[in-house]
């Protein structure tokens, strides 16, 4: 595998973004695979790659891939799970998820942890045993985070996320607001928003990322009946979607918004945010897996993370 510059990059990447070895790797490598990775001493593997890419925006214009069959195969099949499930195509994930078991890596700590995230929310979609949805999403972030709880109670830099982290962690603020957990959905949920304005995260990424993140806080918020800071973090979303073209989570912002509205009373802005869902929805003609606008309006989903 071609490799050239690779090992420069990563070290002037890493501390251009002021990280040590320890904090770039954790979870990902050791300290010392990373130091032998930069002294181009060790050919980077696929996979610690871009995991080190989700801490490192900027690094894979130096990648020349020569996947495997099997890692092509794995690729394209993670693509369909994720675009399955965020369409509310469960047998069609089913049958997608089936085959990436067959194919996945038990050796490898981010196909484990791809294959948990993705069961749970496969699970909380189609409202099946609930109750084991949180626990498998704490395992899957234990996987590469095995000591989450301490690090994210550390108000510093140190703490660097991946987006597969960050995506687990959101799910889990949805799983434990519907769990009624509201103060520790809130809790993770204000974490991942404070961290995605702190970092110097990659443009297209964080702002794919960032609305989801605001849409899950109005959902908590707005069953804490907490009206006026559900829209806030709704219109901030739905700034971003305008500003950036990105229009995916652009109409479950204008749902949760209309459901503040209606709850404070104000039909008219809930009637003219609940059309411009619709709007939306009926353009690309899919209903995250109902069968009508009216049906996933009332079932006031949150915006699972699957992207």
């Amino acid at each position: 595998m071609p490799t050239y510059g690779m090992s420069d990059a990563i070290r002037e990447m890493r501390i251009r973004l002021g990280y040590t070895q320890e904090e770039l790797s954790y979870g990902i490598c050791t300290p010392g695979t990373l130091s032998r990775i930069e002294n181009g001493r060790e050919v980077i593997s696929k996979q610690v790659f871009e995991a080190l890419c989700s801490r490192m925006p900027g690094l894979h214009h130096v990648w020349i891939s020569c996947d495997t069959k099997n890692e092509m195969q794995r690729s394209k099949l993670c693509k369909q799970i994720l675009m399955y499930l965020s369409a509310g195509k469960l047998s069609e994930a089913k049958r997608a998820m089936e085959a990436y078991r067959q194919l996945r890596d038990e050796k490898n700590p981010f196909c484990r942890q791809f294959g948990l995230y993705t069961q749970a929310i496969y699970q909380a979609i189609l409202k099946e045993r609930e109750e084991d949805i949180l626990p498998k999403l704490k395992k899957a972030l234990g996987i590469t985070m095995p000591d989450y709880r301490e690090r994210l109670q550390m108000q510093k830099k140190a703490v660097v996320l991946t987006y597969d982290e960050i995506y687990i962690l959101l799910n889990m603020g949805i799983a434990y607001g519907k769990r009624e957990e509201t103060e520790r959905a809130l809790r993770i949920l204000y974490y991942l928003k404070t961290y995605m304005k702190n970092q110097d995260l990659d443009v297209m990424e964080s702002t794919k990322v960032y609305p989801m993140i605001l849409g899950d806080l109005a959902w908590v918020l707005e069953r804490q009946r907490r009206f006026s800071e559900a829209v806030k973090q709704c219109d901030t979303g739905i700034e971003i979607c305008r500003v950036t073209g990105k229009y995916t989570v652009l109409p479950h912002l204008l749902c949760i918004k209309a459901w503040c509205h209606t709850a404070a009373k104000d039909h008219v802005t809930a009637k003219k945010s609940r059309q411009q869902a619709k709007a939306i929805f009926d353009i690309i003609e899919e209903y995250r897996g109902y069968r009508s606008f009216q049906e996933f309006y009332k079932a006031k989903e949150p915006i699972f993370v699957t992207f």
